[in-house]
């Protein structure tokens, strides 16, 4: 079979390999931010300046903190293709994801268009009439799923489900 070893394994360790995609995902999360226009990277034209205003008179500014915030690291990989992925990253970007925030609500945000890594969800910036959706960080995620998913099927032989579990910094789950 392609790909495997002598013995039947993968020709490359599933740790390498679950550490190998990590990176991937986060690259590809700073590549959605970009994509998408998720502060630092300019929203609409003038937003900088914009930006700096409020920040200079004392109100609500974007700082960039976000997009430096993601994290990640693999907690097991087993030969057994069971992998385990822990990604951390500021929670109001969730928020961001969605196009929310200053009294926008998740029902007022278009968002009936499929999502591409590669090209801006919205055309322009409008926030009132909706123009506010920026996915680049759950998508990414459900992709990593699928990228496991086929990677354990294709050098494993087996069919394996993963899912995402939201959780809180400290917080255990056990399943």
């Amino acid at each position: 079979m392609a790909g495997f070893g002598r013995e039947g394994k993968a020709l490359l360790p599933m740790r390498y390999v679950a550490n190998l995609f990590k990176d991937q995902t986060i690259a590809q999360l700073q590549n959605n931010l970009m994509t998408q226009r998720i502060w630092p990277y300019e929203v609409y034209p003038g937003y900088h300046v914009d930006n700096e205003r409020r920040r200079l008179e004392g109100g609500w500014y974007s700082t960039g903190e976000g997009s430096k915030s993601f994290e990640g690291e693999v907690i097991s990989a087993g030969e057994d293709g069971i992998v385990t992925l822990a990604f951390r990253y500021n929670d109001y970007l969730q928020y961001v994801d969605i196009g929310v925030g200053a009294g926008r609500k998740a029902d007022d945000v278009d968002r009936a268009k499929k999502a591409r890594f590669n090209r801006r969800y919205i055309g322009a910036w409008k926030p009132a009439s909706g123009q506010s959706h920026r996915p680049a960080i759950a998508m990414e995620f459900r992709h990593l799923t699928t990228r496991l998913e086929n990677y354990v099927q294709d050098f494993y032989c087996k069919e394996t489900e993963f899912q995402i579990l939201e959780s809180f910094e400290g917080l255990t789950i056990n399943i």
